[in-house]
């Protein structure tokens, strides 16, 4: 029996559509995916179970246990909200309150729902999703944990209720890929013990392939297929390829020393927000392949930004299309004027490609940009000399994201930054990217980077691009002896259930 059905559900704000005739259903205790590419709506319709999107029109029906939630009233919604079903978010630290302790902000859930508040049943939600050192979480605010540690009490308070349903809208982008297996099989374990119905929301296919009891793939606000998860992986990729036209296509990209070929014959195509990773030992060309692209350094081929053929722009068309894709270099130090703020770093671009800008809107732009990266306003009338490793990246991202690019060329970034800033940074990184829906040219030597980071995968090795292509793909059906190198000397394959929780 459906525990959850949703029929023809439409989701209009204002004149535009973005679920269209959208119908699925969840049994109780299954594991539901609902996959697709970035704004196919896979949000919207968890948001409209939950009754959460007030600007929006709704036609259609919700059902749950035989009851049209899009009929219901506020009040009656509140009492199924958290209780029946429950949600957690993409980013636990936009869900939690900095101001208050773990253990307030459980105890302010249960006694919503009617529950105990004691201590020890909070301490026992606290267990059941595998936390450990419980007295000192329970005392501690979100900032004092770990991501996959705030992750985990998000999944606590959503338990907390006794729901039926639990929603997960991409519980594990922002988290490196050992706590998002751990986290995955968490879920799973608890999906078995509660028999708890879990509507996933994602994008990616190996967790699908690994996770889901059923699959709806979602295009355009619509399901265009129902499949199980076993289903060849080339066909997941043709129902969830991006819509639109690409934003950046390069083809047959050539750079020269003299009679030494840098780069051979490099072409790839990328639509908005995807990652392309390129990877190699130092010397196989990858810094030589960014910098043509930039025209930093002569080079052959073609290079479309936005329909343009970047390489033949010139005078004021080439200015403009420089502000849309940017770079930030591998040392922070070497880049950034030792004479110049940090306000002065950020706004020199605007400066260039904005003259008319007032100073107080150059200001305005400047401090908006450094709260993106998760920096302070005092920062800004100090000097690179005066900053850590960590926080002169940030800089260098805010001074090219300052300029509004689509695409970022980031060339070795966490190079020289220690693990705990470098995991840091990448988390950073994939939120700007869903925010701003950024193009990342990802450049590293390091293939558990790639991982964590990227979409596709262009492998180079002395100049010549070896293999090229979709991460999973690459991993699992690697054909070229260079990658196999890479891939076993990055522990790449790591394998969901033999992380221990």
């Amino acid at each position: 029996m459906n525990i959850l059905e949703i029929k023809k559900l439409w989701v209009h704000f204002q004149k535009f559509s973005v679920v269209r005739g959208v119908s699925l259903a969840i049994k109780s205790g299954e594991f539901v995916a609902l996959i697709g590419n970035s704004g196919s709506g896979k949000s919207t319709i968890a948001h409209a179970i939950l009754g959460l999107q007030n600007n929006a029109r709704y036609d259609g029906q919700i059902y749950f246990k035989r009851q049209n939630l899009l009929a219901l009233s506020e009040d009656k919604l509140c009492h199924i909200r958290g209780s029946k079903i429950a949600m957690i978010f993409q980013e636990p630290m936009t869900s939690l309150n900095p101001l208050h302790t773990i253990g307030k902000q459980i105890k302010e859930v249960l006694h919503l729902h009617g529950f105990s508040t004691d201590k020890n049943h909070i301490f026992d939600l606290l267990k059941l999703v595998e936390l450990t050192d419980i007295e000192r979480i329970y005392n501690s605010f979100p900032h004092e944990l770990s991501g996959g540690q705030r992750q985990r009490v998000m999944i606590a308070m959503a338990l907390a209720g006794k729901p039926d349903i639990l929603i997960a809208d991409e519980p594990t982008t922002a988290l490196d890929v050992r706590v998002q297996a751990q986290i995955l099989k968490l879920l799973k374990i608890l999906q078995q013990k509660l028999d708890l119905a879990i509507l996933f929301i994602t994008h990616d296919l190996n967790i699908v392939r690994k996770m889901a009891d059923r699959v709806y793939v979602l295009r355009g606000g619509k399901v265009i297929a129902t499949r199980l998860p076993d289903m060849e992986n080339d066909d997941l990729r043709m129902f969830t390829k991006p819509i639109g036209d690409p934003i950046v296509q390069a083809k047959h990209i050539q750079v020269k020393y003299g009679a030494l070929e840098a780069v051979q014959d490099a072409s790839f195509t990328l639509y908005e927000g995807q990652t392309l990773g390129i990877i190699g030992e130092s010397g196989s060309g990858k810094s030589s392949l960014a910098q043509a692209i930039l025209r930093l350094i002569p080079a052959n081929g073609e290079f479309f930004l936005n329909n343009e053929d970047f390489f033949k722009l010139s005078g004021k068309t080439l200015t403009k299309a420089r502000t849309q894709i940017q770079m930030v270099l591998q040392d922070p130090s070497g880049s950034l004027n030792p004479r110049m703020s940090v306000l002065q770093i950020i706004e020199e671009g605007l400066c260039v490609h904005f003259p008319k800008l007032s100073v107080a809107d150059r200001l305005a732009k400047v401090k908006s940009v450094l709260k993106s990266v998760d920096l302070r306003l005092d920062i800004l009338n100090r000097y690179p000399h005066e900053l850590s490793g960590g926080q002169k990246t940030r800089i260098a991202i805010a001074r090219a994201l300052i300029l509004n690019p689509k695409v970022l060329v980031l060339d070795e970034v966490t190079a020289s930054l220690d693990l705990d800033t470098q995991k840091q940074l990448l988390n950073l990184l994939l939120r700007l990217q869903r925010k701003f829906k950024l193009i990342y040219l990802f450049i590293t030597h390091d293939i558990r980077l790639i991982r964590m980071i990227a979409d596709y995968v262009l492998v180079m090795n002395a100049g010549r691009v070896v293999e090229v292509g979709q991460l999973l793909d690459i991993i699992q059906n690697t054909h070229h002896p260079y990658t196999k190198e890479l891939i076993n000397a990055g522990l790449l394959n790591v394998n969901l259930h033999n992380i221990p929780l």
